[in-house]
């Protein structure tokens, strides 16, 4: 695997998100600038763009740098750029491991996206200011996004997730046998 190409990252000095140092990209940055100048006349509304796109992003390498935790794993850094994330992080041992924590990043955003879009078909909360700018981003671009990243072809987390099924498979395979083995050998006790 090729090595990830950490030019034109800045560290954010004194951040740190689940123990790993953030980074952000000019092209992230960029983009957060257009943003904030196409909404100049809305400054709120600018504000809570540039926030929930920086959010989106955040929540995603943040599910995987949690999902690396519960699995004894150490988040040392995330990087976030125009279009993506990355959270780099200890090696994990197992394929088992890998697929959890590529698992970790879709499921985070759909854990935060799926309730608000649920919340947004209430009218006293989809009335409220702002709601629409949260709903729109945090909840179905936030699937969008975490649909896209479960296409099963590299870099996409999907690549390493949908490995989890088989893994599983086998598992449970490797289970059944055990079963019967024991079975055979109880049987031939008798």
């Amino acid at each position: 695997m090729k090595p990830f190409d950490t030019r034109g990252y800045a560290l954010v000095q004194g951040v740190r998100v689940m123990g790993a140092r953030l980074h952000l990209h000019w092209s992230a940055l960029a983009l957060a600038a257009a943003l904030l100048a196409l909404w100049i006349r809305q400054p709120v509304q600018a504000l809570e763009v540039v926030g929930s796109y920086f959010g989106v992003l955040l929540l995603h390498e943040m599910g995987h740098a949690a999902m690396a935790r519960r699995l004894g794993y150490r988040a040392t850094d995330i990087r976030l750029a125009f279009m993506h994330g990355m959270c780099e992080l200890d090696a994990p041992d197992t394929e088992r491991d890998d697929a959890l924590i590529a698992w970790g990043g879709v499921l985070a955003q759909l854990a935060v996206a799926l309730p608000l879009i649920a919340l947004a078909q209430v009218p006293a909360v989809a009335a409220l200011p702002g709601a629409g700018i949260l709903v729109g981003v945090f909840g179905y671009l936030s699937v969008l996004v975490a649909l896209f990243n479960l296409t099963p072809a590299a870099p996409l987390d999907g690549a390493r997730a949908w490995r989890l099924v088989a893994i599983l498979l086998g598992d449970r395979r490797k289970r059944a046998i055990a079963r019967k083995a024991t079975q055979d050998l109880m049987q031939r006790l008798k």
